[in-house]
């Protein structure tokens, strides 16, 4: 018989733990030992909203969909999901949808307050896989963005009301590979376009520094670029943060915004201002992680001006590192986990939990050494809480 090596708690009513559990993990063996734990101390969480996509119940327990956010009723994704279509992937396909001016596109993200650094690793090919995607405007990337203050759809949208920054790959302009960047301030869109020589495997990664915004690349084999520098003293404490994909933009453009934003464009949709025009959606974006950093500006770029007076260099320095699945040798687990949430926080020796584990959420925490629960932790109505022993995330 296998042995089931995690110890599984699911609570039926509503309970608080008033002393602190420590499991601790050996080779053949593990123990409960019952200690008080006063105080902590550690960074912050931003890392625990990385999802390596690995577990396709994290869509859409743990991601938004613009589409159901603000209530158009109008899913611009043919097809998303995790670790399905594609293992190990966030895997996004796209009807005829843009994001531009008062356009506005797919977007599966996290509302994520303060400073932050996001990568991901990304593949743009057409709906075959077999080479760049043939219709005008195909791209997949990141994008973070202000909340808009609506769940009504059409009823509650104005226009001018866009504000975002995005970098994606797939092709633009033209028939090759391509980068495209796109500052919207107030649904004024301004853009960028680079070529590059593969749309496969490539590192996107946005940071976000106070009111500087820093967009970088890596292709390949090859080291971080610093692409573009934004000022966006616009942007609120809490952003949208996610992934987009948008496609056919020829067909697209024919349509007034709000016909666009709200509804599916698909052959047969009526009224058609260019009937004569063939719909060509030709993009599959697919993502193998997203990992969330805390970030830290070193103190000789105290007072500099990130997107005015730092050099690339000096970016690089502290951004310019190789991006690796999150394993730190403590982790302290603060923040709610949210009803419905699915999260997993993964240590090499040792974790301690202060949080709450709401109504039917499911939390997993493990570590090589301990899982420690603290005086404060608890596991609410309805939630699931797992320990996996015998393991931890440095273990090969």
């Amino acid at each position: 018989m296998q042995k089931d090596n995690r110890l599984v708690f699911r609570y039926l009513t509503n309970r608080r733990e008033h002393t602190s559990v420590t499991i601790l993990h050996h080779m053949k063996y593990f123990a409960f030992i019952l200690m008080m734990v006063s105080a902590y101390t550690g960074h912050g969480q931003i890392e625990l909203l990385t999802d390596e996509f690995d577990n396709s119940n994290t869509l859409p327990a743990n991601w938004l969909n613009i589409d159901t956010v603000e209530g158009w009723n109008a899913d611009h994704l043919e097809l998303h999901d995790i670790n399905t279509t594609t293992p190990g992937a966030l895997h996004m396909m796209p009807y005829s949808s843009s994001w531009y001016q008062n356009w506005r596109g797919t977007l599966i993200h996290k509302r994520v307050s303060g400073d932050f650094v996001l990568t991901t690793e990304v593949t743009a090919l057409n709906r075959t896989s077999t080479g760049i995607p043939t219709s005008s405007y195909s791209l997949a990337g990141l994008m973070i963005r202000t909340p808009r203050d609506f769940n009504n759809g059409a009823g509650g949208w104005t226009t001018g009301g866009e504000n975002y920054i995005f970098m994606a790959c797939g092709r633009a302009s033209s028939n090759t590979s391509q980068f495209e960047v796109k500052n919207t301030t107030n649904s004024n869109s301004q853009l960028i376009i680079n070529s590059i020589p593969t749309t496969s495997d490539v590192q996107i990664r946005l940071a976000r520094i106070d009111a500087a915004i820093i967009v970088l690349y890596r292709l390949p084999g090859e080291s971080w670029v610093v692409h573009q520098r934004y000022p966006r003293t616009d942007f609120p404490a809490e952003l949208q943060v996610g992934f987009v994909t948008y496609t056919d933009w020829s067909k697209v453009e024919d349509f007034d915004p709000i016909v666009h934003n709200s509804n599916i464009l698909i052959p047969g949709f009526a009224p058609d201002p260019t009937p004569g025009e063939s719909y060509n959606p030709d993009l599959i974006g697919r993502f193998d992680f997203a990992r969330f950093d805390s970030v830290s500006v070193p103190p000789i770029l105290a007072g500099v001006n990130l997107v005015t007076e730092a050099s690339s260099s000096d970016l690089l320095s502290f951004l310019g590192y190789d991006s690796a699945p999150h394993c730190p040798d403590d982790e302290y687990v603060f923040d709610t986990i949210a009803p419905g949430q699915i999260i997993a926080v993964d240590a090499a020796l040792n974790v301690t939990a202060v949080n709450i584990v709401a109504t039917n959420a499911q939390a997993e925490y493990q570590a090589l050494n301990s899982v420690t629960l603290s005086p404060n932790f608890e596991v609410q109505l309805g939630a699931e809480f797992t320990i996996p022993i015998y393991t931890g995330c440095g273990v090969p």
